[in-house]
């Protein structure tokens, strides 16, 4: 049997790898606290043809992802940021979008609410008014779209590794076309500059055009992020992103970016942003839908969404770490993987996509099993029935 809540925001602190356990189990102090936990990379960039050839150095980061009742959030947020010293630059990130609702099995390890959660003091106040962007794109474009994104003023994106799943996954041997690896790129943005960096991700990535990824936008009450804008030469005492915000700073607006350059293609192409304002199709209003199950459980739940109309979407696997949880083997803790699905479709679907996954859930005997759902006000990706931008316009009659 299922249960609903409407007061839940997904918690996610991006954390560098060393001492990630000590900050976890700060945070999992509360009895019935949960996290699922998997790696991430940050941004290194190949600027010159040599490094093709070198084993790229990959900066280790630490997704902890918490789902949690909204009266717990201020006190997860003051202790992630005292324990982690987030407010130090390039430490790691820091958000908790609000979700429109939440499907819990009867099963799921839900953090409950309690009336004696201490008072959130902190004297670090989090930004409001920030965006976060997901983009997921195949591996050979993921440099291009970073690149964009650093050079239209975001910090170098987030990277982690999912599986692309849909229904050419039934398509028997054809599923040899399909690349199933993906990158999935997370950048968070103000408010202001966000359709900016989202324009000049879309662009870079050619995201209008069929098979070449996916990207969404949504919003974000508070939170903090200070993330490196480049990693790869640290020949300068300020990075990126520390600049742009003391030029925007000294001129009292972000006017001039308006004419920025940068490069998105191994050509040297040049787009100033004033041509990210070129009309491109894209989708409006629309919701993630996001199943979290143990891993064993994922194949058949994947079925339960494709079955019920859902679009393709994106799986990542992470370690589940509970407060419960019993010593194992040596006295270490033996964590059970779980995987999280996720897919952006419009709120009837979604409600119908849940509907039925609670439905064949209840009859295949899952009960660890969540889903819930966020807003998503901008969605990026090849429209079908709209303008083929790979062939030029028929010239026009005089």
């Amino acid at each position: 049997m299922f249960s609903k809540d409407h007061a839940v925001s997904m918690v996610t602190a991006v954390l560098p790898s060393a001492g990630v356990d000590r900050i976890t189990d700060a945070v999992l102090q509360a009895p019935d606290s949960s996290a699922i936990i998997w790696q991430a990379r940050g941004t290194l960039l190949r600027e010159h043809w040599w490094q093709r050839f070198v084993p790229p150095i990959s900066p280790a980061k630490t997704m902890v992802h918490l789902l949690a009742p909204n009266d717990e959030v201020p006190h997860l947020e003051r202790t992630l940021v005292e324990r982690a010293r987030l407010p130090q630059q390039a430490t790691g990130a820091l958000y908790s979008p609000p979700c429109a609702h939440a499907y819990f099995g009867s099963e799921f390890n839900v953090w409950p609410s309690r009336d004696d959660t201490p008072a959130a003091q902190s004297g670090h106040k989090l930004t409001e008014n920030l965006n976060i962007i997901y983009c997921t794109v195949g591996h050979k474009l993921s440099d291009r779209v970073s690149k964009a994104a650093i050079s239209a003023g975001a910090h170098g994106p987030i990277v982690y590794y999912g599986e692309g799943r849909g229904l050419r996954d039934r398509l028997g041997w054809l599923r040899i076309t399909k690349e199933h690896e993906q990158e999935v790129l997370m950048v968070i943005a103000d408010e202001s500059d966000a359709d900016q960096v989202f324009d000049a991700m879309a662009k870079a990535g050619e995201l209008h055009l069929p098979g070449r990824g996916f990207m969404y936008r949504m919003v974000i009450d508070r939170g903090m992020f200070h993330l490196a804008s480049r990693v790869s030469h640290h020949h300068y005492q300020a990075n990126m992103q520390q600049i742009i915000n003391a030029i925007d700073h000294l001129s009292g607006h972000s006017h001039w970016r308006d004419q920025a350059v940068f490069d998105v293609g191994s050509g040297g192409r040049g787009v100033g942003i004033d041509d990210l304002a070129a009309e491109r199709p894209l989708l409006r209003d629309q919701v993630r839908l996001s199943a979290i199950a143990p891993r064993e459980q994922c194949p058949e739940l994947m079925e339960f969404l494709l079955d019920s109309g859902a679009p393709g979407f994106t799986v990542t696997y992470g370690r589940f770490a509970a407060n419960e949880q019993s010593e194992g083997i040596a006295g270490a803790r033996v964590n059970a993987e779980y995987g999280m699905l996720r897919c952006v479709t419009n709120q009837p679907k979604a409600a119908q996509v849940c509907s039925a996954v609670e439905s064949g859930a209840e009859s295949a005997g899952f009960a660890d099993v969540a889903m819930v759902t966020n807003p998503v006000p901008t969605v990026a990706c090849y429209v079908p029935g709209g303008v083929d931008h790979r062939k030029p316009a028929p010239p026009v009659a005089a």
